[in-house]
């Protein structure tokens, strides 16, 4: 039971938190029903993202049995057969379009357009140089959108752009560590890694981090954000915004951290930076005049 609680990867669960996105920007966070519904929708894309983590280590298996960390996982270990991992894949599968439903046909296509993504990833996408990040981008997306949807609201462009930059910057950043850690071996890590260079990641994480800085400066700018909430105040969320980005650029430099999951969970001051965020964010939307 416990290496199939490893296999799906719940400390991976964090991310589908961008499903909350819409539901604060829509000023809905004390609405018990839309709060409720929210945390289904996480629910769904934890469901949803733990089937493709399973498909992914059946697909890496021989890959993982090479990694130096990665050998110890349930599969790449052989504690967990490829049968009985298929059989997980597709009750996870089974479960996440069976919950998305719930939710009506726009979170069911997200959902559906996610795991299709995934699946693509999983068999493709990941071996071609740029497509690998941008795959991984576009399910951040797919969740501010489908976290919109399954509350009934429109999804925000300037919200959806922010998410899909800052997710490009992060996915970027884990290429550059991985690199930097590969020692030479650079397809036992990740086939994709031979088409990188550090130069390309560098140029194209400060291009990534810059974007997602200047779009949600944009967002908090822009007359239709004043009009919707009733202040025009929000700009001053954006420091907490820019501290995270260049910390969590200076931790990946720094530490070489590989995943983005592990460099938000072992700093604190990127967690305070977070905490600021969402505190001055719910001061200025729900006290703010």
């Amino acid at each position: 039971m416990l290496d199939i609680l490893r296999l799906l990867r719940i400390k991976q669960w964090v991310k589908n938190l961008f499903v909350l996105a819409p539901l604060i920007f829509s000023k809905r966070f004390f609405d018990c029903s839309a709060l409720l519904v929210s945390f289904f929708a996480i629910a769904a894309f934890c469901v949803a993202s733990s089937a493709v983590y399973v498909l992914n280590d059946i697909r890496d298996a021989p890959l993982d049995r090479l990694h130096p960390k990665k050998k110890n996982r349930p599969i790449a270990s052989n504690r967990v057969n490829a049968r009985s991992a298929y059989i997980i894949f597709s009750i996870l599968l089974s479960a996440s379009i069976l919950m998305a439903i719930q939710l009506g046909p726009q979170f069911l296509g997200c959902v559906v357009v996610y795991l299709s993504l995934n699946v693509f990833y999983t068999l493709k996408g990941k071996n071609v140089v740029l497509i690998d990040v941008f795959c991984i981008a576009a399910g951040f997306a797919l969740r501010v959108m489908g976290g919109s949807y399954a509350i009934r609201v429109v999804p925000s462009g300037w919200l959806i752009t922010s998410t899909f930059f800052l997710s490009l910057f992060l996915g970027f950043s884990k290429r550059k560590a991985e690199l930097v850690s590969s020692n030479g071996e650079r397809y036992v890590k990740r086939p994709s890694l031979q088409f990188y260079d550090l130069n390309l990641l560098t140029n194209v994480i400060v291009s990534t981090g810059t974007g997602a800085i200047v779009f949600y400066t944009l967002y908090t700018l822009d007359l239709r954000t004043v009009q919707q909430f009733g202040t025009d105040k929000l700009y001053l969320t954006v420091p907490f915004v820019c501290y995270g980005v260049f910390r969590y650029m200076f931790l990946s430099m720094r530490r070489g951290e590989e995943d983005p999951t592990d460099v938000l969970t072992k700093d604190k001051l990127l967690w305070l930076a977070i905490g600021l965020w969402f505190f001055s964010v719910m001061m200025i939307l729900y006290l703010g005049r």
